[in-house]
């Protein structure tokens, strides 16, 4: 398992804009061109007249005098140039790399907020953060942990942990792995338990690990996206459960 973290690790480096594969230029593209329209037909009838006006305003200072009647063509025509050069250049761009790459991803870990009561003992979690950067709704995202290092044989991966689907400037909290501390005379978990789906019949699709130092690697994988790799280490401290990205 240890090569797998490795190998996951360096996964988790950084992408590089200007060393993209030809999918994934492609993929860049199309939403570019998407980007490019969307701005376009939204922005001719909003800003796109005020920005028109204000450099054909600054151009009649230093421009002979032009027939009236051609200056609702020409105010038109500036529109469109300056929200095309503007979307072009700036706007589709960014729309277009952040679709490449949506996410904003920070790892987290202890007694986080959920929108229900807490129980009497409320298991302490490991999650990760995800943020939509995107100017669109990204949906069949999915997660999964990839590897654990040193983890048991009897723990198969990549291990589905959920799919989900996320608002533009959304923030959701994905758990992977929980633990629950309790006050005595009740002892604490004696294992970390991974997140999933439980299934049927022997075992129930439980994964556990035991109490201690592990290094996971995560992926996130997104349609028409570039996959997010998050190297985390997860351990307990006292009576608390700590991750951090590695």
């Amino acid at each position: 398992m240890r090569s797998c973290c490795q190998s996951q690790r360096l996964a988790c480096r950084r992408p590089d804009v200007f060393c993209m594969p030809e999918r994934k230029i492609t993929t860049f593209l199309r939403h570019f061109w998407h980007a490019l329209v969307a701005g376009v037909r939204s922005a001719a009838f909003g800003w796109g007249p005020s920005v028109a006006a204000a450099v054909l305003g600054y151009l009649g200072v230093i421009m002979a005098p032009i027939p009236t009647w051609t200056s609702p063509i020409i105010n038109a025509a500036m529109a469109v140039l300056c929200v095309l050069a503007i979307n072009v250049f700036c706007i589709a761009p960014y729309r277009a790399i952040r679709m490449l790459w949506p996410f904003s991803i920070k790892v987290v870990a202890g007694r986080l907020k959920t929108p229900y009561p807490p129980g009497p003992f409320e298991p302490q979690k490991a999650a990760l953060l995800v943020r939509n950067r995107s100017y669109l709704t990204r949906s069949d995202c999915v997660m999964h942990i990839m590897c654990v290092c040193n983890a048991s044989d009897d723990i198969h991966f990549p291990r589905f942990i959920t799919e989900f689907s996320i608002q533009p400037k959304e923030t959701k909290q994905l758990v992977f792995a929980t633990w629950t501390s309790r006050n005595p005379p009740y002892e604490n978990d004696k294992s970390i338990f991974l997140s999933g789906p439980v299934g049927a019949g022997v075992g129930g699709n439980i994964a556990m690990l035991p109490v201690g130092s592990h290094n996971i690697s995560l992926r996130i994988g997104i349609p028409d996206g570039a996959d997010s790799y998050i190297c985390c280490r997860v351990w307990i401290e006292g009576d608390c459960l700590k991750a951090a990205s590695i």
